[in-house]
């Protein structure tokens, strides 16, 4: 079996590159790169793909994410395509090649972010690895996998694991987040009334804090026709409902709580439980935090153990049931809230 790895490549990030390309080395039989030929002072990028024997093919930037994937795309020449981006490397990839019956997979991404001095991470599977000459991409940001047939895209999950550090930097983050909103606001004047270019406008607006303007994109992402069956969806709603909740909208939020396609999730049970806290319905709140922990499906860490625990105990010890706050500060283990709280009872 071949694989490419395909990327399309800023110049300036030099180490994040060669981190990139190293983790590459047992896994991708060939790298194609396309790079910006624009200069940027002090860079090494040439110097660097040309060590690990990287295609570098030059495209001034067009503006357009799936332009540039698409001219990867164009010259690669295995059998398999892994789309990597820099500020991503290979964590695991554990597959046989007589396992791959589908045509496209969806692997797991790690996502390294900070939120209010916190470091988290946040996990997902998105469309990274798949037949060669079957697929291209479409939209100008947060571009899509879709099959050259027309043909529905039905992936299927691989055991490919990528690191992502691209969230860290709040700063960069925001520089994104105002670069992607105006690709996708060209987008909307493009295609109209689309959910999930909503969606992404509704993400841009929460990650700069602004979250009345994200909850009314996302109100317009549901109002033109979000479908429960598309994978963004789920994260629609949590994002919506977090939205909500930061606009002191709790009551609003209860409508979120119905979503039974989501119940085996525990990030969207964690926030049924904070909606619920929120409208001072503590045993439907404790409820779903327990039901949280027992979810296999999670994407921010947390939410299925210590974070869930943690919240548990907050509502006891409103309560002043300083038991069973304790036992749940407890099973939060060293988290440092909850250390904070154990302290707290222990004070009085």
């Amino acid at each position: 079996m071949s694989i490419t790895a395909a990327m399309i490549i800023k110049r300036g990030e030099c180490v994040e590159l060669e981190r990139c390309l190293r983790s590459l080395k047992d896994l991708a039989t060939e790298i194609v790169a396309v790079v910006d030929p624009a200069p940027v002072e002090g860079d090494r990028t040439d110097e660097i793909l040309s060590g690990y024997g990287a295609k570098e093919i030059l495209l001034p930037w067009p503006g357009d994410y799936s332009a540039a994937r698409n001219e990867s795309l164009k010259h690669a020449t295995c059998d398999w395509v892994l789309v990597i981006d820099t500020d991503e490397y290979v964590m695991n990839a554990d597959f046989e090649e007589s396992s791959l019956e589908a045509d496209a997979y969806r692997i797991v991404r790690e996502n390294e972010y900070s939120f209010e001095d916190n470091a988290l991470l946040n996990r997902e599977r998105i469309t990274r690895f798949f037949r060669n000459g079957m697929f291209h991409y479409e939209g100008r940001v947060h571009e899509q996998v879709v099959r050259d047939d027309g043909q529905p895209n039905r992936a299927q999950d691989i055991s490919i694991t990528l690191g992502h550090t691209g969230y860290v930097d709040p700063g960069k983050m925001m520089e994104k987040s105002v670069l992607y909103r105006g690709l996708l606001s060209k987008m909307a004047k493009e295609h109209g009334d689309d959910p999930y270019i909503h969606f992404q406008i509704g993400r841009t607006y929460y990650v700069e804090k602004d979250y009345a303007k994200a909850a009314e994109a996302f109100e317009k992402a549901i109002e033109t026709g979000a479908d429960t069956d598309d994978e963004y969806v789920e994260t629609l709603v949590e994002t919506y409902g977090y939205s909500l909740l930061e606009l002191n909208r709790s009551r609003d939020a209860l409508a979120l709580t119905g979503f039974e396609e989501y119940s085996d999730r525990a990030d969207y049970r964690f926030l049924c439980g904070l909606i619920y806290m929120n409208n001072a319905a503590f045993d439907k709140a404790v409820s779903e935090f327990e039901a949280a922990t027992t979810c296999s499906k999670v994407a921010v860490a947390g939410t299925d153990s210590y974070a869930a625990w943690y919240n548990c105990g907050v509502i006891y010890e409103v309560l002043k049931d300083h038991p069973r706050a304790r036992a749940y500060y407890e099973k939060a283990g060293d988290y440092a809230p909850a250390r904070e709280g154990m302290k707290r009872i222990a004070g009085l």
